[in-house]
């Protein structure tokens, strides 16, 4: 249920501590927002309301974090925590969009958390930032470098993020601040490169290849991130699934067909069929298809007492039966 303003007077809105959520349309805001324990109060605010059922009641507030209305909503209301997801992993969006969102609206919003000394901010990453590389490390560390933009410019976006909240949060002592830095995020609610890749019913792989690959169920993820809201803490943190898996059994798991090609012929017909709207990825996806991009989550998973609950058969096959392009996560 979601409710456009509130209807509890102030002085009992503030017996609860006050969580923002942004993108709170998308499949993974939306599901966090119901798992957040009944001790806060939850404000999402996006371009549209959430389109999934709601498990508890919010405040939804109809906002761009691109536009300068946010400055307003942080001067008019008060929290006690922000978790940003209004970030734009959907690879079809044009490159100039996904920077507008994933680093101008970022800088916008985290200028806000330090003017008005937001006392816990929980910022989500991605794993790619590492890059696939035949030179990777077995398992990468929170230190290793972020290597995406090494091969593929058009990774710019997700590092530029990273690296300016890396920044951010060193600078900005009064917060407790986290970056987590998932593996593939997978279930039917979340779009992003292997979501779209896992729901086709035939997938190219690369022929000679089969790099591990690691996955985290949605509803891992969201639990990942209650814990993170329960424990204040500060820093970097990668965060993994079960396990590691081979591809092409992924692809298996998945119900999906595998059909070997060679890259030197797929990567200019990928990219033909990625502009004509055919293929459902981008051509510097296809290294993550070809090289290992394996992380390693022991840090958070002792600092935060997390262990996934689904296994990597359960988060794979969660995919199954989901062949349609489904929307893009709302902003």
């Amino acid at each position: 249920m979601v409710t456009r303003k509130p209807t509890t007077t102030g002085a009992a809105r503030h017996r609860k501590k006050r969580l923002l959520i942004t993108g709170i349309a998308g499949g993974l805001a939306t599901q966090l927002a119901s798992a957040i324990p009944d001790d806060w109060e939850v404000m999402g605010i996006g371009r549209r309301p959430p389109a999934h059922g709601l498990s508890r009641k919010i405040i939804y507030r109809s906002i761009d974090i691109t536009k300068k209305t946010l400055e307003d909503l942080f001067r008019n209301e008060r929290f006690d925590a922000v978790i940003h997801l209004a970030v734009a992993n959907d690879p079809r969006l044009p490159m100039i969009v996904r920077h507008n969102v994933n680093v101008i609206a970022t800088m916008r919003l985290l200028d806000c958390c330090e003017s008005h000394h937001i006392p816990q901010v929980i910022l989500v990453s991605t794993s790619e930032v590492y890059g696939a590389d035949p030179t990777n490390p077995i398992f990468l560390t929170e230190e290793s470098p972020l290597r995406a933009i090494q091969r593929f410019i058009d990774m710019g976006d997700k590092v530029e993020f990273d690296t300016y909240c890396r920044s951010w949060m060193y600078r900005v002592q009064h917060s407790n601040a986290l970056l987590l830095r998932p593996c593939h995020i997978v279930g039917p609610h979340v779009q992003n490169f292997f979501t779209l890749y896992f729901r086709n019913p035939v997938v190219p792989i690369p022929l000679g290849y089969d790099p591990m690959i690691q996955v985290i169920d949605e509803r891992d993820m969201v639990q990942a991130l209650v814990s993170c809201l329960k424990q204040p803490g500060r820093g970097v943190y990668n965060i993994t699934g079960p396990g590691e898996i081979p591809l092409s059994i992924a692809i298996k798991e998945a119900g999906s067909i595998a059909v070997p090609v060679l890259y030197s012929l797929a990567s200019p017909l990928i990219k033909v069929g990625w502009w004509l709207g055919l293929l459902p990825f981008p051509t510097p996806q296809f290294d993550f298809l070809m090289y290992p991009c394996v992380i390693d989550g022991s840090r958070f998973g002792h600092d935060f007492q997390f262990k996934p609950h689904y296994s990597l058969r359960q988060t794979i096959r969660s995919l199954r039966g989901r062949r349609r392009f489904v929307g893009r996560d709302e902003l």
